[in-house]
This record gives structure tokens, C-alpha cells and sequence, in this order.
């Protein structure tokens, strides 16, 4: 795994390897494969389940729109919601650590953040996005491998990412090399983040760092 904190030209590629298009110049990405070269990964619009040390989770790797697919998961969890930022890299001296929301937001809350940051998060490996319901074992993981991992209810959730057109397969392995990506013209973003709440501040975990 490298980190990177320029853009590069890049190669569309999805899961297995196979390239879809030729190289050209386009905005910076948040993940990609280095093989020959550093190009974009995109994953098949796809899904698996996966048994953990605990409970099984589903891993959820759409082509793109992985915040709009954010919403349409957490509108179906139990309302109030718990917000977690996960600040893994800063590139403007920023506190690594988990930033929790001090209670628990509203869906429309939950929305507005989504909505105001897509970009951000969509764009920038700096971080992680945990979701979490208040009222159930829900939880959803936005993490820096532009996947997103889901916990409780998973057969509500499956039933969201087939009527999404997001097809079921085996696994979701990632490539090898890889990188993540951190991009300067995302710097204001990390900075309104980090005045968005009165977060509350925990230190990173061994785990957050994956």
C-alpha cells in the first residue's frame, strides 16, 4: 500500500483488473492500484457478505454515488443516528483520531452533513464515516478503500442494494499494491469538518488504520 498526495492520470479499472478505458487526465481520485502506474480502482457495482471475527457484514463496493448509496441505507436504519469521523491523515495539522458527534442527529441531520461533505469523502482517503443507529445494531462504514461495510439488519440491507441494481458475488478482494489517496484541493473541506460539531475526540484505534 502507498499514500499519495498528488493527482495523477489515471486508468478506469474494476474489480478483477480489466481496464475500461484509456488513460486521460481527470480529477484526482481517492483510491487506486499501482501497477504500472498508478491508476484509479473502481470497483463492478457489487456486494458479498462477510463472516468476521463476530457477526457477518456485508462489504459494498458501487461503481460510484457511494454517498447517495449512504443515504439510501441509513434511511431504512432506526432513527437517531450516531455520526463518527475518523481522521486518519490530515494534510493541514489536524488531530488524527475518532471524531464523535456529542448526541445522537437527526436523519435530516445525518443528510445535510452527507450531502454538504459527498465530495470530501467521495474524493479524499483522509478518513472513515461511521453511521450508527441508536436504537438497533445497524451500523454503517464508509472506509477508505471506497467500500462500504454494513452490520445488523443485512437482509434490509440486501434487499436496498438489489433493488439498486448492485449484483451479489463472492468476495471483494482488494488490490495489491494499492493506494489512498490525499488531495490539497480537499484541505478546506477537512477544516469545515472539523468545525462542523462539537466533536467529541477519542483516540484512533489499531483497526481504524486499515
Amino acid at each position: 500500500m502507498s499514500v499519495s498526495f498528488s493527482s495523477a492520470l489515471i486508468i478506469r479499472v474494476v474489480i478483477g483488473g480489466r481496464k475500461v478505458g484509456p488513460k486521460f487526465p481527470e480529477e484526482s481520485y481517492k483510491f487506486g492500484i499501482e501497477e504500472n502506474g498508478s491508476a484509479e480502482y473502481v470497483y463492478g457495482n457489487i456486494w458479498a457478505r462477510e463472516q468476521t471475527t463476530g457477526p457477518q457484514r456485508l462489504i459494498i463496493a458501487p461503481t460510484r454515488g457511494q454517498v447517495d448509496l449512504l443515504l439510501r441505507l441509513s434511511r431504512s436504519m432506526p432513527a437517531p443516528y450516531w455520526l463518527l469521523y475518523v481522521l486518519l491523515v490530515s494534510r493541514i495539522d489536524s488531530r488524527p483520531g475518532r471524531y464523535q458527534v456529542p448526541a445522537p442527529l437527526k436523519p435530516e441531520e445525518v443528510e445535510h452533513f452527507l450531502t454538504r461533505f459527498s465530495k470530501f469523502l467521495e474524493g479524499d482517503a483522509r478518513h472513515h464515516l461511521w453511521i450508527g443507529s441508536e436504537n438497533s445494531l445497524d451500523l454503517l462504514v464508509y472506509d477508505n478503500h471506497n467500500v462500504i461495510y454494513a452490520y445488523g439488519d443485512l437482509d434490509r440491507f440486501e434487499q436496498i442494494l438489489t433493488s439498486s441494481g448492485i449484483q451479489q458475488v463472492e468476495s471483494i478482494p482488494f488490490p495489491c499494491p494499492h493506494s489512498h489517496n490525499y488531495h490539497a484541493r480537499f484541505d478546506k473541506a477537512e477544516e469545515d469538518i472539523m468545525r462542523f460539531q462539537d466533536w467529541r475526540y477519542f483516540p484512533l484505534q489499531y483497526s481504524d488504520d486499515l
